[in-house]
């Protein structure tokens, strides 16, 4: 990184008025420390004592906005050797001087804990809304393993009455992982989300995305019915409106929202205690929602009003994607080391949480042990021509006589709509021994799931396909 020239001004907190040059704190960063000199524990617990003591402070720190900031202080280059930020900031270019610094955009506990971490090494979250402060502190100064504690946190205790929070978090940090995990809390977890003390203070957007989920855990519509009236009534005092005013609370809900509730899914008594009652339809909507409960298709529904009259109900664990069925196996030709499969999903972004291919044990094969592999699976996807974007996990499977293999995945890969993307599981030995593998014909191009379009490519290996046998995966278990 380019640096500034000449010295930084005296600092009267160093010892015999010294100054810290550039050329000072590049050499105080690049030297390295032997363990026999001093071991790291003891590097610790001299930089915790200075977060302590103030000791040599070079730099006080504003944070949070004026009517509710805290002071903190620091050494500027041991938060440099900690941040690349802080290192642009202090020693960079257009490194800033000042003694003060002021930080809008970040709450005091978020930069209190970055601080922590950033003197001792260690982090103390105490609830979700600390980790999500703190995770955005991390982010802005570049420390991806802060940012990775903050997260494992977050999932580790977000709850129901939290998910919205942290939903709407995640979706601005794009953080898939939790975003996964967000929407099937909402999902198997309805009524208690929707029943939370702080739901009616969620933004529109994520009201918009529960109402829209085609799977919900609720025993009746009329929960989410009531949740929806509760947050436009919040809405109407935020947006400084009369609430008394039934149009305002329309108004405030929106055609997105009112147009996604399923008023002939509720029973005659709910629709009336509840949208009749409140006058949230006009009379022409309630006609024509009881008429067609009465006798469905009786009569149009007005423009606006959904016609979907079943009850929502709790999700599978997972969709499935099938490339091709299996329907007869024979021993490899050749080695197998490579299972895979190349695919598009055309209309909307998934999750992958998991794979299957018909991969089994001989049933001529006679074994007393039990056919154990292991391997990496790889999900890439193409950015430029000579470049790919990817990630992988490892995995472990055990082969059957009679049943496909299925590999669950701990965290799933997000799957962005229309880039080509590639599964693709190497296996840590080849296997030839006492297996058979299915005889592909009939292999789909396309298929459509729960209103998701996917399409197949060919997934093969150039320069490997006459030295290894090459398997697709059949099947792909994912969520939206």
């Amino acid at each position: 990184m380019p640096t500034s020239s000449g010295p930084i001004p005296p600092n009267p907190n160093l010892p015999n008025g010294e100054d810290l040059s550039e050329k000072d704190y590049l050499a105080f960063k690049n030297t390295k420390i032997s363990g026999n000199e001093m071991e790291s524990d003891k590097i610790l617990q001299r930089t915790s004592s200075l977060l302590q003591n103030k000791a040599f402070t070079d730099v006080t720190f504003i944070v949070g906005p004026p009517s509710a900031s805290k002071k903190y202080v620091g050494h500027r280059v041991l938060l440099a050797m900690t941040s690349p930020v802080f290192e642009a900031m202090f020693y960079g270019d257009m490194a800033d001087k000042s003694k003060v610094i002021r930080i809008s955009d970040i709450a005091p506990i978020g930069f209190e804990n970055l601080l922590r971490y950033a003197y001792t090494d260690n982090l103390k979250l105490e609830t979700v809304d600390d980790a999500m402060l703190t995770a955005f502190a991390a982010k802005k100064y570049i420390l991806p393993h802060l940012l990775k504690d903050c997260f494992a946190f977050i999932e580790r205790n977000v709850t129901p009455s939290t998910v919205c929070q942290v939903f709407e978090f995640a979706s601005v940090m794009e953080a898939y992982t939790l975003i996964f995990q967000c929407l099937n809390i909402i999902d198997r977890q309805t009524y208690h989300v929707l029943t939370a003390d702080n739901f009616p203070n969620v933004q529109p957007s994520t009201l918009e995305t529960i109402v829209h989920r085609k799977y919900l855990n609720l025993y009746s519509e009329y929960a989410l019915y009531q949740a929806s009236l509760q947050w436009a009534t919040e809405e109407c005092n935020r947006r400084g409106l009369d609430k008394s005013e039934v149009e305002n609370i329309r108004a405030c809900m929106g055609d997105t929202v009112v147009g996604q509730l399923r008023f002939l899914a509720l029973s005659p008594e709910e629709f009336c205690k509840g949208p009749a009652k409140s006058g949230l339809l006009t009379r022409d909507e309630c006609y024509a929602v009881f008429m067609n409960m009465a006798i469905p298709g009786i009569v149009a529904l007005p423009k606006g009003i959904s016609a979907e009259g079943t009850k929502r109900l709790s999700p599978p664990e997972h969709f499935i994607t099938r490339r091709y069925q299996s329907v007869s196996f024979h021993p490899p030709s050749r080695p197998l080391r490579f299972i895979g499969i190349k695919f598009t999903v055309l209309t909307r972004d998934i999750f992958v949480t998991g794979i299957g291919f018909p991969l089994r044990q001989d049933l001529g094969s006679y074994s007393v042990r039990t056919h154990k592999y292991d391997g990496v699976l790889r999900c890439s996807y193409k950015i430029q021509e000579d470049r790919r974007e990817r990630e992988e996990c490892e995995v472990s499977f055990a082969l059957s006589k009679e049943k496909d293999v299925k590999l669950k995945l701990t965290k799933p890969f997000f799957i962005r709509k229309g880039l080509e993307y590639e599964l693709e599981l190497q296996l840590s030995h080849v296997v030839s021994d006492d297996v058979i593998i299915p005889s592909l014909r009939n292999r789909k191009k396309e298929d459509v799931v729960e209103g998701v379009t996917i399409a197949y490519g060919t997934y093969q290996r150039p320069h490997m396909n006459n030295v290894i046998e090459i398997l697709e995966i059949s099947d792909v278990f994912f969520y939206f």
